[in-house]
């Protein structure tokens, strides 16, 4: 049976979703955004101006809710309020900790996934699999950095955008919250955070647009995050230090290189036939598997989300008091 689908919020990622949506023979789709301006590419599908609006006119079966992240956990309560059982939240699930025990307690019964769509990069799950195997021994260490220059991440004016608002949620590190959610599921749990971040360098916003972060796991690993709004060239990277080997991951190049104790040159994993976006469709084709009731165990649910979430917290914690943070 054909799903009816309500996407809120028509942004990039939001366009993003719709597109993939319509590439995975999904017909049945309505819009919600607060453009007054129909895209041409989209204008085929009924447009609302509000969540209520599009309820009152239909039933839906699907939510993806893509709108500025300081939105999302009240969209996701008009969601609920609608009755609405499966949903694709983007990541972060908000900019703060506020209502979040509360909403909690209202998905017990709902299928909800949160859009970390790196759990689905070949990279990503090859390194998890190399730990599992115990390939390179107890991580001792980890090295993980992603930076971009924003004006550079779409084709509208960056200081327009939700990136350059704290009001609406932005600030690289929750813009780039990937990295605290891959390493907190590669080696969490973290215990402990101390972080430094600020608006550093000459963008005009009013987020913080540096973040570097040391962490460390329950299992006494130490390990830093490097974030930035200010680097030409994507650069995005982790090395994981073991006490038998080691692992790089470079995701610009679409390569896992990995060596050990006892075998001391670099393999190498190359998964450069996989392109961005098929991420972003495969996590979308699981969400949809998983309404029917076919779970994936690389789909995040909330409250793993959540963990990232308060990572960020913590760390910003941690800058405005200059002291160390427990989770």
């Amino acid at each position: 049976m054909s799903k009816k689908i309500l996407v809120i919020g028509l942004g990039s990622i939001g366009k993003r979703h719709l597109k993939n949506l319509v590439t995975l023979g999904c017909q049945d789709i309505s819009i919600v955004t607060r453009s007054s301006k129909k895209i041409e590419e989209f204008e085929s599908f009924p447009h609302y101006f509000s969540i209520d609006s599009a309820c009152n006119a239909n039933k839906f079966d699907v939510a993806i809710i893509a709108t500025p992240t300081a939105n999302h956990i009240s969209d996701l309560t008009l969601v609920l309020d609608n009755n609405i059982r499966n949903i694709y939240l983007e990541k972060p699930i908000s900019d703060s900790m506020k209502r979040v025990s509360e909403i909690t307690q209202r998905l017990s019964s709902v299928n909800i996934v949160v859009g970390y769509d790196l759990h689905f990069d070949p990279g990503l799950i090859f390194i998890k699999k190399l730990l599992n195997e115990d390939q390179i021994g107890r991580v001792v260490s980890f090295i993980a950095e992603v930076g971009q220059y924003l004006p550079d991440w779409r084709e509208v004016d960056y200081r327009k955008t939700m990136s350059a608002s704290r009001m609406k949620g932005g600030g690289v590190m929750l813009d780039l919250v990937h990295e605290f959610d891959y390493i907190n599921w590669l080696f969490g749990p973290i215990v402990q955070v101390l972080g430094k971040n600020g608006r550093i360098g000459n963008l005009e916003i009013d987020t913080e647009d540096v973040s570097v972060s040391i962490l460390e796991t329950s299992s006494g690993a130490i390990g830093s995050i490097h974030l930035d709004y200010m680097q030409k060239e994507l650069s995005r990277s982790c090395k994981v230090i073991g006490n038998e080997g080691s692992i790089i991951w470079d995701y610009s190049n679409s390569q896992v290189r990995y060596m050990t104790h006892k075998n001391p040159s670099w393999s190498v994993f190359d998964y450069s036939y996989y392109k961005r976006n098929d991420r972003f469709q495969v996590a979308m084709k699981s969400f949809l598997k998983s309404c029917d009731g076919v779970l994936d165990e690389r789909l995040v649910s909330f409250g793993e989300a959540v963990k990232s979430l308060q990572l960020v917290v913590s760390l910003k914690q941690s800058n405005n008091q200059g002291s160390v943070v427990n989770i």
